[in-house]
């Protein structure tokens, strides 16, 4: 079968994404990953053979914020910056090599609307994180209605497809999420990129040890929110690992010298070799903390998603969080020497991480998909575009 996978280009939408992407390749099916050409191409480097649709994550955000100046522009950003951008891409691509499924990640609204025009089966892969409120989910409809009316008239915007594959672990997740059309419940997998080689100095970190992470989204990663975190954790631990993300490993100033700075390192090599995570609650760290049985102290800079994961993360007890107005250096010393103290954290995220493995697999997610594409009779052959 031809799969496209689309996401909007940043490595959050993209990584959840990634898993049920690479089972599909496994599996033998034909995939495709269609994204902004910066993430087309870091897709390429996952193994992923990858279009480059619209444009690039900066190019795209400067120009949301050129045409809304207020505080609007993220959620423009998403629905009627992005999908007049991605879609001409995606359709000169469909001409070329016809997919018979679309995969799309959450908040790809382009892929949704040309799997519509294409009359194909969609498929919705959430984050490792709530389902938006309904509210948001009403305003991306209003902003995605005027593109939908001009390509489909008469048709209503969509924000998921037929099948929404739920990857929030089941405590974190939104009691709104009934509201959403055929859910099924997936295994989240962490992924972080292509394998890369342990440094050598993560085989000697001194215990205990903290990661800081603000994630690699500007607007969220600051060069005087990291700074604050890592002074107010250091004298707590033996070692901090802090990555930077869009700034400069200087970015920490002059740390002491239990800190090891850099701007990238992928969870999946770090997350066994620490004993707390400090992070806005993004959704791949907050999924990492899980899996691994780390506590977690959630300092969430904004995002709807990262405020949610923060409230459900301190409700089930495997961590804590603290409002924007609560991140000074004694509110978050408090709480990270909390749960560096108290075991009870780390054995509620280790039991919460266990119970994910219950969930179907991407292998397997993929072959119920397969066979729900075979029972599609009526959607079996796309018309012409």
């Amino acid at each position: 079968m031809r799969l496209l996978f689309t996401t909007f280009p940043a490595y959050g939408h993209f990584h959840p994404l990634a898993p049920l992407a690479l089972a599909a390749r496994d599996a033998d099916h034909d995939v495709r990953v269609a994204s902004g050409p910066d993430l087309a191409s870091w897709a390429e480097s996952c193994g992923l053979p990858a279009s480059s649709v619209g444009p690039g994550h900066t190019d795209i955000q400067r120009a949301a914020q050129s045409r809304y100046p207020d505080d609007t522009w993220t959620a423009h950003m998403f629905t009627d910056v992005w999908v007049p951008a991605a879609l001409p891409g995606l359709l000169r691509l469909s001409d070329a090599w016809r997919p018979e499924m679309i995969v799309h990640e959450e908040q790809e609204y382009a892929g949704l609307l040309l799997a519509a025009i294409l009359g194909i089966p969609c498929v919705t892969h959430s984050w490792h994180a709530p389902v938006r409120p309904a509210a948001s989910r009403r305003r991306m409809k209003e902003l995605l209605a005027p593109i939908w009316a001009e390509h489909l008239p008469g048709r209503p915007a969509r924000t998921s497809g037929e099948i929404y594959l739920d990857a929030c672990p089941a405590p974190l997740q939104s009691d709104e999420v009934v509201e959403i059309e055929g859910v099924l419940p997936v295994r989240p997998v962490p992924f972080d990129g292509p394998p890369v080689d342990r440094p050598a100095w993560l085989d000697d970190l001194p215990r205990p040890a903290a990661y800081v992470t603000l994630g690699t989204v500007p607007v969220f990663s600051t060069t005087e929110r990291l700074k604050l975190i890592v002074d107010a954790v250091a004298p707590l631990v033996a070692a901090v690992v802090v990555t930077t993300g869009p700034n400069p490993v200087g970015a920490v100033g002059d740390a002491a010298p239990n800190v090891w700075a850099t701007t990238y390192l992928p969870q999946s090599l770090l997350l066994d070799r620490v004993d707390l995570v400090v992070s806005q609650g993004g959704a791949g760290g907050t999924l990492g903390a899980l899996i691994h049985g780390l506590p977690h102290l959630v300092l969430p800079q904004g995002g709807l998603s990262q405020i949610s994961a923060a409230r459900s993360i301190q409700q089930i007890g495997a961590g804590l969080s603290l409002d924007s107005a609560a991140q000074d250096k004694t509110s978050i010393r408090a709480a990270a020497t909390a749960l560096l103290e108290d075991p009870a954290y780390k054995t509620t995220a280790f039991r919460v991480g266990l119970e994910l493995q219950d969930r179907p697999s991407p292998a397997e997610v993929i072959a119920m998909l397969v066979r729900s594409r075979s029972s599609s009779p009526a959607i079996s052959q796309p018309p012409a575009i």
